[in-house]
């Protein structure tokens, strides 16, 4: 027996046989890839029948009371309003960061001076809650110059019950010069400086926010009698009309 005949004995019967390691493909059943929940929904389906309907809808009734008594019918709109007045209202003007105005670099309007330029920075906002003026007349003789303005207040008189909104700001007039240097200290021979020629502090009435009646700004806030115990709160009013800010 030659060396051929040797290889064909070893090797396999045909050219069609080949070599395998195992099955190529393992029998799964489908019964084990399959995840029933009918089970878990049976049990829950039985346990709603054991309580009975009557406990059902005396539950579902006592739990929906309780949550719009602690809660209201319009708490989100509040409280949405609340944290827009003590947080994104201050967010909104420190966005705005510092304000530049530079000069017309007109010839004319120079004067002796220099070009002047100026920087406007708002700091701390603050809501005072609704008022209204009394008159020069009132005030002078001795009485308030604001007083209280409640909801029903400005529904009489066609007023809007609003806010005012004062703001810090701090505004710094001031001149660019050009300054020299030591040079081998800076790197530079000349800089230019800004020489501040005034220097303001104060806080301004920028605007007026409309206030949302039982919000945190509002008078009725808090307070035992009100104009309305039906009244729950969460809208406007402008110039004597109540206003719903819808949501889309």
């Amino acid at each position: 027996m030659g060396a051929l005949d040797a290889m064909e004995d070893v090797g396999p019967s045909s050219l069609s046989e080949k070599f395998s390691n195992g099955p190529s493909k393992m029998d799964i059943d489908d019964d084990d890839m399959y995840f029933d929940d009918s089970d878990s929904d049976g049990e829950a389906e039985s346990c709603l029948r054991e309580l009975g309907k009557e406990f059902l809808k005396g539950f579902c009734k006592k739990t929906s009371t309780a949550f719009f008594e602690q809660y209201g019918l319009i708490s989100h709109q509040i409280n949405s309003y609340n944290d827009f007045i003590k947080h994104g209202i201050q967010q909104m003007f420190d966005s705005i960061g510092e304000i530049v105005v530079e000069p017309g670099y007109d010839p004319s309007k120079r004067g002796d001076g220099d070009w002047r330029y100026a920087s406007l920075k708002f700091g701390k906002v603050t809501l005072e809650q609704p008022t209204f003026w009394t008159g020069e007349k009132f005030s002078a003789d001795g009485g308030k110059e604001f007083l209280e303005m409640y909801p029903r207040h400005a529904r009489l008189q066609n007023m809007t019950y609003s806010s005012r909104i004062k703001v810090e700001t701090h505004l710094q007039v001031y001149s660019k010069n050009v300054a020299r240097s030591d040079k081998f200290k800076t790197g530079v021979e000349q800089f230019v400086e800004n020489k501040v020629l005034n220097d303001y502090h104060s806080d301004i009435i920028f605007g007026r926010l409309p206030v949302m009646v039982k919000s945190d700004l509002c008078w009725l806030k808090g307070v035992e009698k009100v104009d309305c115990e039906f009244d729950h709160g969460g809208y406007f009013i402008i110039k004597g009309a109540e206003k719903v800010r819808m949501m889309c």
